[in-house]
């Protein structure tokens, strides 16, 4: 059935590969003016006029070489349109394609849709950012396939195809360039879903040769097929006629404007992956994709001899209670050594210290801060005003400080922490984030709200529940207490103005206020109970 067609059309089936006719990667073939004249291809039909052929051979781009001829490229995807649909390579080829498609689509499929933020890695070291940016390069110059069905289509509009090839059908001609098309931005956009997913140099070269591999099943089983590997038919089918037909410049069809979008896009195809790339890094860099507020938990040590450094630049020696600094720490939008700085908030509220004292008298507070140290290679706490001794100048006054490590998020922090008393001890520290995904994250106390902050149910069933993740139960029997010895009793405290459900707290605590019991203490003087932060 092969060499009657190609008998019909005027061709005697190949018996060998004509050496120089392999096309690299897309198979587009160029070739010079004496080997077009030495072809020697004949018709059947009458040959085409002068007239015809001149128009055929215009060139619609005076910096183009009207003398590059080509032909098809030779992959399976040109079997689609060169055979019958009944025919076994036909088959073959849709197999192949069908197979390449499926896994690209698999390997889209397989990433974290609708939870990016949780994928993407809060940050990357210098050397992933030059990969993940050399990788776009890349894949760009590896992915052929949107560039050679463009090309197709530009130089070979319909009028001339039907010249060239009057037995075959444009449509499946053009369905087999949109396939291709398909396939290409599959590859573009599952290679730039793992360059932003990325962590490892390596990673990053391996995943994106898997991708290309899995593109380029169509070259290799043509290749494959030319060496009678597949089956016979197969090999007739790739050394038809018409991978050997070549086609001229042509302005059948085509108008400059559509030249220009065509040689556009590959362009367009490099700012979209680069824009995409960009505005991940940018993110990465604000810390867009870490923890915006964490709970910080601190074991009960104490380091007796503290030493304080004043505001004059003296020093004096205090009783530091680690567990004072517990609760909320929120990014203040700094960066220290390309990481987070979490600055500590108000006990009372969860907003920053004041920056500027309300009166004469006041004594502004400065936080603590969990911070990267890369002299360290850790995550370390650190107060201004608390060194380890009067001589510590360094760049990096520790009071706890986490295993080596060079995460770029401190919830992956691994561990127990080294803290100074006075001495060098362990410790663990609790860090969370306060911020949730779904009701769950609320402990079923509360519900998640859109900008990811719970919101606790008041009074439910005599329960009110207080705290970031809602992890707080304030029964309605104990909004009031009373001691054992005089009766003293307290009151939890309630203010219309004050948030989470009008009362006042400490840590996320509830705080109450004495009303009386005891001999000689009256409820003026105003005595209150209050949690401490870790009693």
């Amino acid at each position: 059935m092969t060499q009657e067609r190609d008998t019909e059309a005027g061709f005697a089936a190949p018996q060998s590969i004509v050496s120089g006719r392999l096309s690299e990667k897309s198979g587009l073939v160029f070739r010079s003016n004496a080997a077009a004249a030495a072809k020697g291809e004949e018709w059947d039909e009458d040959p085409p006029t002068k007239a015809a052929t001149d128009g055929l051979n215009d060139v619609d781009d005076e910096k183009e070489d009207e003398n590059d001829p080509i032909t098809l490229p030779e992959s399976t995807h040109a079997l689609l349109f060169t055979e019958p649909i009944n025919s076994k390579p036909f088959f073959m080829s849709f197999l192949i394609a069908a197979m390449s498609v499926l896994c690209l689509l698999l390997a889209l499929f397989d990433n974290p849709w609708g939870d990016f933020r949780e994928a993407i890695p809060a940050n990357v070291n210098v050397e992933v950012n030059v990969a993940q940016y050399c990788s776009i390069f890349i894949a760009l110059l590896m992915e052929e396939e949107i560039p050679t069905a463009l090309f197709l289509l530009r130089r070979i509009p319909k009028q001339y195809f039907k010249s060239k090839f009057p037995e075959l059908k444009y449509e499946k001609f053009v369905c087999s360039c949109l396939l291709r098309i398909f396939t290409g931005y599959l590859f573009l956009l599952n290679v730039l879903l793992i360059l932003v997913q990325a962590s490892g140099v390596l990673d990053i070269f391996y995943d994106v040769l898997a991708l290309q591999f899995l593109q380029q099943l169509d070259d290799i089983a043509f290749s494959l097929a030319r060496m009678s590997v597949l089956s016979k038919t197969m090999k007739e089918a790739t050394n038809r006629k018409y991978f050997r037909i070549e086609f001229n410049k042509s302005k059948l069809g085509q108008s400059r404007k559509v030249s220009l979008f065509l040689k556009g896009v590959y362009f367009l195809n490099f700012v979209g992956m680069m824009a995409g790339m960009i505005y991940v890094t940018v993110r990465q860099a604000e810390g867009y994709y870490t923890c915006n507020e964490i709970s910080a938990s601190l074991q009960a040590e104490v380091w007796e001899e503290a030493i304080v450094k004043l505001p004059d630049g003296g020093y004096k020696e205090m009783i530091l209670n680690y567990p004072y600094f517990n609760g909320v720490y929120r990014q203040d939008g700094s960066r220290h050594d390309r990481r987070p700085v979490y600055v500590e908030q108000k006990k009372f509220d969860g907003t920053p210290f004041d920056t500027e004292a309300p009166g004469e008298g006041f004594t502004l507070k400065v936080g603590a801060k969990f911070m990267y140290c890369k002299s360290l290679k850790a995550w370390v706490f650190t107060h201004e005003y608390i060194r380890k001794s009067k001589h510590d100048d360094s760049d990096c006054p520790w009071l706890m400080r986490s295993e080596e490590t060079e995460v770029y998020d401190i919830l992956e922090v691994q561990g127990s922490w080294q803290i100074w008393a006075g001495v060098i001890g362990n410790t663990e520290v609790g860090i969370t984030c306060n911020e949730c995904n779904d009701n769950s994250d609320c402990n079923l106390n509360g519900v998640c709200q859109d900008d990811g902050t719970c919101k606790c149910f008041d009074n439910i069933d005599g329960i009110t529940f207080l705290g970031p993740h809602c992890e707080v139960r304030l029964k309605d029997e104990c909004r009031t207490i009373v001691g054992e010895k005089y009766n003293e009793t307290f009151t939890v405290m309630e203010e219309s103005w004050a948030g989470s459900q009008g009362l006042l707290q400490v840590y996320n605590r509830p705080q109450y206020l004495y009303t009386g019991g005891v001999p000689g203490l009256n409820a003026s003087d105003l005595v209150i109970l209050l949690y401490s932060g870790n009693r």
